[in-house]
C-alpha cells in the first residue's frame, strides 16, 4: 500500500516524492497556458512557475524534518510532507504566503526548541521577532502572540520575563522600521489597523463538484485524525504530548484568524494540520482505512487542482 512506502522511506522513495511534487505542481498545465495560471501582479510568470514547483517541496521537507528531529513523531516518514502538499493544493501562485510560511516554520521550530530549557529566552525572542516580521505582510497573524504565551505555559516556562521577552521580540522589527522612517523621512506605510471581518468566501453552496469532494474527504480525514490523536495522546511521551497540545492550539488559532481574515490565511493552518493528519496515517492500527483515506485525498486533490484551471 502507499503509506508503508512513505514510512521509514528508502532513498528511492525520497526521489519519487520529489518527482511526485513536481508532477503535482505542473498538473494544472495540462490544458492551460503558463501565463494564464501563474500570472502575478509584479513577478514574471516564469519566476512564479519555478517558485510554485520549488517552494512547496522545501516547505513540506522542512516541516517533515522539524517533526522528526524534535521527536514529535518518532518514525521517520514522508507522510507529513506529502499530506501538506495535498491539502495545500488550492494555492497555486501564493508567493507572498509561501514566503511568510517559511518564517512561520522557523517560528514554530523555535517554539518547539524551548521545551525543557531552563532559560528559553533566545527561543522565544527569535520566535516573537519572526512573528513581528510576519505582521508587516499579514497583520492578523499578530494573534499568534497567544500561541507563544500558551506554549510557554504548556512547557512550564511562563513568567514575567518570558512575557517581556515575547513583547520585545515582536516590537523589535517595528522599532527598526520606525527608526528607518524617521531617518529617511519616508511616509509611514504600514497597515492601517486589523482586518477582522468574517470572510464570506468560505461558503461552498455554489462550489464545483471537485471542491466539494476534496473538502468532504479532507473533513472526514480531519475528524479521524483528531479522534485518533485524542485517544492515543496519553500514551505518547511527555514531550510529544505537550508538543501536540501546542500544535492543536496552533491549528485552532490559525483557523480562527483565517475565518476572520481571508482565504490566504488558511495556508498557515495547513502546517499544524499536516502534522495531525500525518500522525494519524503513521500510527493508526487500521491500515486499510488509512490507506483508503490517503488514496481518496490523493485523488481528490489531483482532481481539484486540475479543475482550478477552469476557475472552479
Amino acid at each position: 500500500m502507499l503509506l508503508k512506502h512513505l514510512i521509514n522511506p528508502k532513498p528511492s522513495i525520497i526521489i519519487f516524492f520529489i518527482i511526485f511534487c513536481l508532477f503535482f505542481a505542473v498538473s494544472s498545465l495540462i490544458f492551460a497556458e503558463l501565463s494564464l495560471i501563474f500570472n502575478h501582479n509584479y513577478l514574471n510568470t516564469n519566476i512564479v512557475f519555478v517558485l510554485a514547483i520549488i517552494t512547496p517541496i522545501l516547505l513540506s521537507l522542512g516541516l517533515n524534518n522539524i517533526v522528526y528531529e524534535n521527536n514529535i513523531i518518532r518514525k521517520e516518514n514522508l507522510v507529513i510532507g506529502c499530506v501538506f502538499i495535498l491539502i495545500s493544493c488550492t494555492f497555486i501562485k501564493a508567493v507572498e504566503v509561501w514566503a511568510a510560511t517559511f518564517l512561520l516554520l522557523f517560528m514554530f521550530n523555535f517554539v518547539i526548541k524551548s521545551y525543557q530549557k531552563d532559560l528559553p529566552f533566545s527561543q522565544f525572542y527569535n520566535a516573537s521577532f519572526l512573528l513581528g516580521v510576519l505582521t508587516f505582510s499579514f497583520p492578523n497573524l499578530i494573534f499568534l502572540f497567544f500561541l507563544l504565551i500558551i506554549s510557554s505555559i504548556n512547557y512550564s516556562n511562563f513568567n514575567w520575563r518570558i512575557f517581556t521577552t515575547i513583547f520585545l521580540g515582536i516590537s523589535t522589527p517595528y522599532f527598526f522600521y520606525f527608526v528607518f522612517v524617521f531617518l529617511t523621512d519616508k511616509k509611514y506605510t504600514l497597515f492601517n489597523g486589523l482586518d477582522v471581518g468574517p470572510d464570506i468566501s468560505l461558503t461552498i453552496h455554489d462550489a464545483h463538484l471537485s471542491k466539494i469532494i476534496w473538502f468532504a474527504v479532507l473533513l472526514f480525514i480531519v475528524i479521524f485524525a483528531f479522534f485518533e490523536l485524542f485517544i492515543w495522546l496519553y500514551k505518547k511521551s511527555i514531550k510529544s504530548r505537550r508538543t501536540f497540545m501546542t500544535i492543536i492550539w496552533f491549528f485552532i488559532i490559525t483557523v480562527l484568524i483565517a475565518i476572520y481574515s481571508g482565504h490566504q490565511y488558511f495556508y498557515f493552518s495547513f502546517l499544524p494540520l499536516a502534522i495531525i493528519i500525518g500522525n494519524y496515517f503513521v500510527y493508526t492500527k487500521s491500515r486499510l482505512m488509512a490507506n483508503s483515506l490517503f488514496f481518496l485525498l490523493l485523488a481528490s486533490s489531483f482532481y481539484y487542482r486540475y479543475m482550478i484551471v477552469f476557475n472552479v
